[in-house]
């Protein structure tokens, strides 16, 4: 018999308990019976802010809305009640509650024949199936509640808007609206059977026993999931690179749960997850020869490069668009024929636009050619799109994005294979693997997260020069110690020192002492 269990407190279901099952029965379970405080990052609350600034945007395209009030979910379903009966033809923030469901609506509008028009507003700039639930939840319990949806439109931002620095947001402009009904309307009988499942599981503490998946990081990392590693086998099937939900449910059926209970000569299984099974069963690294083919055939002089940038969901100068990668800073070290290495940096820790001094500094370090050498290109593929963004500074940006370039962690993941490595995704692990330097773990900013925290510091109002120095000299040393290991892990795999040491010059030999005269002949 299945064990059940009542919440202390019974709660509604919401679109994020919603969303949760969706992801996964045990996360749901977690969330609605042990909710815990999840730590807010400095993205995090950036996107909130951000939300609520579209919120307040979109509401200025209906000048006829008026805000439900209300503390908590039944006053504002009350309020929204009321509002309806009186007429109002436009609702923001509309709480409706059906079936031990609540909902908030963006944008509301309530036509008289009582049909209803839902608004959904999205920092994003796509449809996601995702949003689409979110509108296929409220429009259930509308319906649930006595109202029928006749539209739903996803108000999002539009990335072909481009900017004009120091102008407020052209909400029309900014924003673009698109009719999601039929989607919407799809997706109501499958969130009729979702419900039903939330149920479910939230009265079946079976649940907790469910294993891992590729689910615990798609599509965000589950806020449990440190919890539910501590309780899962080793080397769990969901670490196996490249695999995919059909290959994990077809096994999970067969009641595989660990790498090791996987042959590497099972049919379907790419190359990486066969040289990953391969080395975990030889307990031993393997690295394919490719790799040291393709680093020595990379044209000199190598520039090792590390970046920082951040990516901004609105605009804020002259050209840029939404969701730019924003660059901020760069340290290089170049390696040319024959030894010779020369280092170069920028960091521009201040809120003006970084993107001129960016572009021109990096441009005169690489003018020579040769071969740039990153670890995950992301940052600079991205700066293709600063083309359009900065048309006065196409010839600096052309002269980066002109030059060949190797993606050293992508190269690692298709042909380095160790016992303790699953992915070369984060540095620090793979330099502490591979070169046995373990350093990495103290340094401080590291990851997209951090980088955005201390540029925000930085632009903040009123802070200090000094302070803005301290956070330029961080970002530098976090990208020096990566430069530097990037370059040691490409030596060790190209089994070459990419910067031989010089020749030792042959001593300097002294003059010999001349000899003596010799003595006068006796007379």
């Amino acid at each position: 018999m299945k064990k059940t269990t009542s919440p202390k407190s019974a709660r509604n279901l919401d679109k994020f308990l919603f969303e949760a099952g969706q992801q996964c029965q045990k996360r749901l379970w977690l969330d609605y019976h042990e909710p815990g405080e999840e730590p807010i990052g400095p993205m995090r609350q950036a996107m909130s802010e951000i939300g609520a600034q579209l919120r307040t945007l979109a509401r200025s395209a209906f000048p006829k809305g008026v805000v439900v009030e209300g503390k908590d979910v039944a006053a504002a379903a009350a309020d929204t009640k009321a509002k309806i009966a009186a007429g109002a033809p436009v609702l923001f923030d509309a709480a409706f509650v059906a079936e031990g469901v609540e909902v908030r609506c963006d944008v509301l509008v309530v036509h008289r024949d009582g049909l209803c028009d839902l608004f959904e507003i999205k920092s994003g700039t796509k449809v996601k199936h995702r949003y689409v639930n979110d509108l296929a939840l409220q429009a259930y319990v509308l319906a649930a509640s006595g109202l029928t949806m006749r539209a739903a439109y996803l108000l999002h931002v539009n990335p072909k808007y481009v900017h004009k620095e120091g102008a407020d947001y052209p909400a029309m402009q900014l924003l673009r609206s698109s009719d999601v009904t039929a989607k919407v309307q799809k997706q109501l009988d499958p969130t009729r059977r979702r419900l039903q499942h939330c149920r479910s599981a939230l009265a079946d503490e079976a649940v907790l026993q469910l294993p891992m998946g590729t689910f615990c990081t798609a599509p965000f990392p589950c806020p449990h999931l440190a919890r539910c590693s501590k309780e899962a086998p080793a080397l769990p099937l969901r670490e196996l690179p490249e695999l995919t939900r059909a290959q994990e449910l077809a096994l999970h059926k067969e009641g595989i749960e660990t790498m090791t209970d996987l042959d590497p000569a099972r049919e379907g299984l790419t190359f990486r997850q066969r040289r990953t099974l391969a080395c975990l069963k030889q307990d031993a690294p393997l690295v394919e020869p490719f790799v040291r083919d393709e680093l020595r055939q990379c044209k000199k002089p190598l520039h090792f490069l590390a970046m920082v940038s951040v990516t901004e969901s609105l605009p804020r100068f002259d050209g840029q668009r939404p969701w730019r990668h924003m660059p901020y800073a760069w340290a290089c070290t170049t390696v040319h024929e024959g030894g010779r290495v020369e280092q170069g940096s920028f960091v521009h820790a201040d809120k003006t636009d970084p993107r001129p001094g960016f572009v021109e500094s990096l441009a005169r370090h690489l003018e020579v050619g040769g071969s740039i050498v990153v670890w995950d290109d992301e940052a600079l593929e991205e700066l293709h799109a600063l083309l359009d963004d900065l048309p006065a500074h196409k010839a600096h940006l052309r002269a980066i994005v002109g030059l060949p370039h190797l993606d050293l962690m992508q190269l690692l993941d298709a042909g380095v294979f160790h016992p303790r490595l699953r992915t070369h995704a984060d540095l620090r692990a793979s330099a502490a693997v591979l070169l046995d330097d373990a350093s990495g773990k103290d340094l401080a900013p590291w990851g997209e997260d951090a980088f955005f925290g201390e540029v925000q510091k930085a632009q903040a109002p009123r802070v200090r020069s000094t302070t803005r120095s301290k956070i330029g000299a961080d970002l530098l040393a976090t990208m020096q110690w990566s430069v530097e290991r990037i370059k040691a892990l490409f030596a060790k795999h190209a089994e070459e020192d990419p910067a031989p040491p010089k020749p030792k010059a042959a001593p300097v030999r002294k003059a010999a002492k001349p000899l003596p005269k010799p003595l006068p002949p006796e007379a």
